[in-house]
């Protein structure tokens, strides 16, 4: 069978496990149990002898994980399915792993499985993960070697090898891959533009905002501080109260979901703001996303590149955020947004699904007649929200067909979208055109970096109103029940902790920490062509073409061999010697030290003889370490090697010659 052996098929499956880790946490339960459950049985089985599965299970417990992947995730076009995909397949493999051939597969295609997590993230702990997952790859490697070496003689002696020495091992080789990893990186020539990318039909859309806004949506974002960007102002930033950060603009609602319109995602902008008055200048670091719009603070001047400004200012790339996204605007907040409201888009900014909210409406009809006012209703609406026991909160109870009434009436517990979307509503059947906008609001600035931090948790959605001579302008009804939320940003508006480590000095401590990550992104992340064609410009060579960069990468690959080269063929691995040899090379070396040198031929009993005529003195310790070394090797009932050891120690030549 040439079977690795139960120590050594637990090292793969701890590589496997590793390897797995991350996508285990995003798995749909069902998937991660049957993930999982091949592995716990085969631990369960190393440890209780249980026999192999039959055929019969084993081929239906892969048609139930391919039933599981396709229930779980509609299909398997997606990086997700196709990453989860591997994973279930690697740990039912390992229900049928009872070769070192199998074992030196699964290990192998765990390195696979650990590299596809870089589809996911990039950030700087990722680096450190898939160093773990190489170093116990390589230990379980060589234990998986060992155990080959061995297989035609028997089971493998034991070595002197701790996990220490094998994981110092594995790092001296890792070690050495480093300098040629970095010359690489650094020297290889990169395209301005890859020549693949990943296809539209393989993402997963499931960071950050969505393209639709329903009750709730907003609210899950709320648990999650991963950042969304990073933001450095050419000037003094914003108070909190204008950090608005633009996304997706709504303006369909079907009296329970707000969605945006094709009309406005691809008309382009009538008018730019203009760039001679109060601006804001800015640059934006965005985090993967896979959606195709940016953020900036209302308005935008100017369009990044690849970028088109829609009718409703919002901005649209023609290829989704998949990777780090640098880029560079100017937004101007007196910018008056369409100071005339043509029929078919008032049309559309007043339209409400029929036969929907009719406590609301009757309670609208009354307030609009007595106050004809739109800056006066609004008002009206606000000092409503205001004085009347509205609560901003998490816990936001379901919300009926009336979702408008449920809310208004009864619940009158939300969160930003509820009141968002409650509010325009109201406007809109008080006959004031009314859109939804989401994006962020506020952020944390890091002052050792000096630079604003958005986080997922600062997800926010808020309404704009049409008014004559204003425009669209904005009205954030979240900030008249939770006035701290837009003051203080989206964490102070609770008065309780998400969870056990929600403190403020423990948010505090996280995000002066994210510099770490801000640098990684400035430095590995965001290097490119640009960078590399500018490398060696400081030494006076100017712009590096391709064929020099290829020039320049091949000397350092030869300067590094030579120099490396040496170096590895003196890398040992863990001592193979058994406690008794050891202790005999002990006394050989004293022997040595004493001037007298064995000869290889000799065996113990005849290097006794030949010792003791050098050596004298020391005859009857002599023989008796020889003697103990021949019963410690050949006896049937060898002695204690503590016995052993002791002899050896006391042995002192130098101090008994003659």
């Amino acid at each position: 069978m040439n079977d690795p052996g139960r120590k050594t098929i637990l090292w793969v499956i701890a590589t496997l496990a590793l390897a797995m880790l991350p996508q285990l946490v995003s798995m749909p339960l069902a998937v991660a149990l049957i993930a999982v459950a091949p592995l716990a049985w085969r631990i369960g089985s190393e440890r209780s002898g249980w026999k192999p599965l039959p055929a019969l299970v084993r081929h239906g417990a892969t048609i139930a994980g391919l039933a599981i992947l396709f229930v779980s995730y509609g299909d398997l076009a997606g990086r997700r399915a196709a990453v989860s995909l591997l994973s279930v397949m690697l740990s039912l493999k390992m229900i049928e792993c009872y070769r070192i051939r199998d074992a030196r597969l699964v290990v192998s295609f765990s390195l696979f499985l650990c590299a596809t997590q870089f589809l996911f993230g990039q950030g700087i702990l990722m680096p450190v993960y898939g160093g773990v997952t190489v170093i116990l790859a390589l230990v379980t490697l060589t234990q998986l070697q060992r155990s080959e070496a061995w297989s035609h003689e028997g089971p493998a002696p034991a070595v002197r090898a701790s996990i220490t020495s094998e994981i110092g091992f594995s790092l001296r080789l890792l070690a050495l891959a480093v300098p040629i990893c970095m010359a690489l990186f650094i020297l290889f020539p990169r395209l301005a533009n890859p020549l693949w990318g990943i296809p539209d039909t393989t993402l997963d859309s499931k960071t950050g905002l969505s393209d639709s806004m329903s009750p709730g949506s907003i609210q899950d974002l709320f648990m999650d501080d991963s950042p969304a960007f990073r933001v450095e102002f050419a000037g003094a930033i914003p108070s909190t109260d204008q950090l608005y950060w633009r996304g997706p603009v709504f303006w369909r609602f079907d009296g329970r979901t707000w969605e945006g319109s094709f009309y406005f995602k691809n008309i382009e902008a009538t008018s730019v703001p203009d760039l001679s008055g109060n601006t804001w200048e800015y640059s934006v670091q965005l985090e993967p996303n896979e959606r195709n719009w940016l953020f900036a603070l209302d308005y935008p001047a100017t369009t990044p590149p690849d970028t088109r400004l829609t009718l409703d200012y919002q901005l649209i790339r023609s290829q989704p955020v998949i990777q780090l996204t640098p880029y560079s605007i100017v937004s101007s907040p007196d910018f008056v947004d369409m100071p005339e409201l043509t029929g078919p888009l008032r049309l559309q900014a007043l339209d409400l699904p029929e036969g929907r909210n009719p406590r609301t409406q009757q309670l609208i009809r009354q307030w609009r007649r007595e106050t004809p006012g739109d800056k006066a209703f609004i008002q009206r609406v606000l000092q409503h929200f205001n004085n009347e026991p509205f609560r901003y909160s998490l816990n936001a109870p379901f919300l009926g067909v009336h979702s408008v009434d449920d809310f208004l009436f009864d619940t009158r517990t939300g969160f930003c979208e509820h009141y968002a979307s409650s509010f325009a509503v109201m406007m809109r059947m008080a006959g004031i055109p009314a859109r939804i906008v989401t994006g962020y609001q506020g952020g944390w600035f890091n002052a050792l970096g000096d630079y604003l931090l958005v986080r997922q948790s600062d997800a926010h959605a808020w309404t704009e109103v049409w008014l004559q001579g204003s425009g669209w302008t904005r009205v954030d009804p979240t900030a008249a029940v939770s006035p701290q939320r837009v003051e203080s940003g989206s964490l102070s508006a609770l008065g309780t902790p998400r969870h056990v480590l929600d403190y403020a000095w423990v948010r505090g401590v996280r995000n002066s920490v994210d510099i770490v990550q801000q640098r990684w992104n400035d430095w590995v992340i965001k290097y490119g062509a640009g960078q590399q064609a500018r490398l060696f410009a400081p030494l006076g060579l100017g712009e590096m073409t391709p064929p020099m960069l290829v020039g320049v990468l091949a000397v350092a690959i030869l300067v590094f061999s030579a120099v490396v080269f040496p170096i590895v063929m003196r890398i040992k691995g863990p001592s193979s010697k058994d406690p008794v040899q050891k202790t005999w090379q002990k006394f050989l070396k004293r022997l040595r030290l004493a001037g007298y040198r064995a000869r290889p031929s000799d065996g113990a009993m005849e290097l006794a003889d030949s010792a003791s005529r050098f050596l004298p003195a020391v005859s009857g310790p002599i023989h008796e370490i020889a003697d103990l070394y021949n019963r410690s090797r050949y006896a049937m009932e060898p002695p204690p090697l503590a016995q052993f050891k002791q002899a050896v120690r006391v042995f002192r030549p130098n101090k008994n010659r003659a």
